[in-house]
């Protein structure tokens, strides 16, 4: 099969490494970039280690959906422009990869789910932890039943994001950020769906603001009815003195996940069945201690704990973008996918602007037209 062109729209920090990404697949090349200014995109991108050298470059997004040679089009431009940039490479019969959020409204998501199902396009979207060995075995691990039935799910998004952030100025306002969640927290938001497989049913919010700078509410406390009598909860902030944390914890009837310790209560878990089990020969498993003298199984893996995103997994993403494109198949993270997770943060920034009333879900009921 042929090799398929990458058009990238949106030269930055994100953009970078989904061109190293690309790169590095030897069935993708990156072919057109889209941006302002062609000098200054492309010393940033070299200080940021992205070979471009033999990609031409353009001020119009048009060119990218109307090139024969572009096959996939990546999206890293700010969040505003997101939905309009999905819709319209659709129509024109590209793949695509949209950096999250993928929509500030319920509008925009579903002309980007309508727009997508007409044209039959693959789809990926950027929530690129679920190739993070550590989430990856915490879904297996719940997805295998060794924790058993699913009671309570905890995912926490705290960043210190201030005027350092390359994109701050667009970032901090409600019209081109939208808000913590959809900017930062939908992160995990998606990974409480993922690692917890359960899909929500409700959510009550509250918000508050303590960092300047910002239009939007800076901390979020999100609580989630999930299915199966299950209950979620998600925090999403900016404002907390302490390191980038992305904490996890998922509580079953037979185990309990918290952050980098397995544990259980009534029978302790096996490490070496665990251990011989494990699908994931770059997660380690060794003994550890649940407070002082609980005995509990200890995670060493990458854990998603920077907000480099240099750090971040993103060659798992675009493998299977390529691999889905080339197959003839829907990827695991596609915008229908993202579109549930997208919902729950609107869900949730809405019952917060309310004062904490519940709202229900999905948002978005009526189904595609023909």
């Amino acid at each position: 099969m042929k090799i398929l062109g990458v058009g990238i729209s949106g030269i930055g920090w994100c953009a970078a490494e989904h061109i190293k990404a690309f790169g590095r697949n030897p069935h993708a090349r990156i072919v057109l970039l889209h941006g302002r200014d062609e000098d200054r995109a492309r010393k940033k991108l070299a200080g940021y280690g992205a070979d471009v050298s033999g990609a031409r470059f353009t001020k119009r997004y048009e060119d990218l959906l109307e090139s024969d040679e572009v096959d996939i089009v990546s999206i890293t431009t700010p969040n505003h422009l997101h939905a309009d940039q999905a819709v319209a490479a659709a129509r024109a019969g590209k793949h695509l990869v949209v950096e999250k959020p993928t929509a500030l409204n319920v509008r925009d998501l579903a002309r980007i789910r309508d727009a997508v199902r007409r044209a039959r396009v693959r789809t990926i979207v950027s929530f690129e932890l679920h190739y993070n060995p550590y989430l990856r075995f915490v879904h297996w691990l719940r997805a295998s039943g060794r924790l058993g039935r699913i009671r309570f799910a905890r995912v926490q998004y705290l960043s210190r994001v201030t005027d350092w952030y390359a994109g701050w100025e667009w970032v901090r306002k409600r019209k081109t950020g939208g808000s913590h969640l959809l900017a930062a927290g939908c992160h995990a938001v998606d990974a409480l769906r993922w690692c917890s497989g359960r899909e929500a049913e409700e959510v009550s919010a509250y918000h508050t603001r303590f960092t300047p700078g910002y239009e939007w509410p800076t901390t979020i406390e999100v609580n989630v009815k999930l299915e199966k009598g299950a209950l979620g909860h998600v925090t999403s902030s900016t404002d907390f003195m302490l390191p980038y944390t992305f904490g996890v914890e998922l509580m079953g009837d037979r185990a309990t996940v918290r952050d980098t310790l397995i544990c259980g209560k009534d029978e302790p878990v096996d490490l070496e069945e665990l251990r011989t089990a494990n699908p994931f020969p770059e997660v380690k498993l060794s003994e550890g201690r649940y407070g002082s003298e609980s005995p509990a199984i200890r995670i060493e893996a990458r854990m998603p704990d920077s907000a480099d995103v240099s750090h971040h997994p993103f060659q798992g993403e675009m493998d299977e973008l390529v691999d889905a494109v080339r197959q003839g198949r829907e990827t695991h993270l596609s915008v229908f996918d993202a579109q549930k997770t997208m919902e729950l943060c609107l869900a949730a920034d809405l019952s917060a602007a309310r004062g904490g009333r519940p709202v229900r879900l999905p948002l978005i009921r009526k189904a595609r037209a023909k």
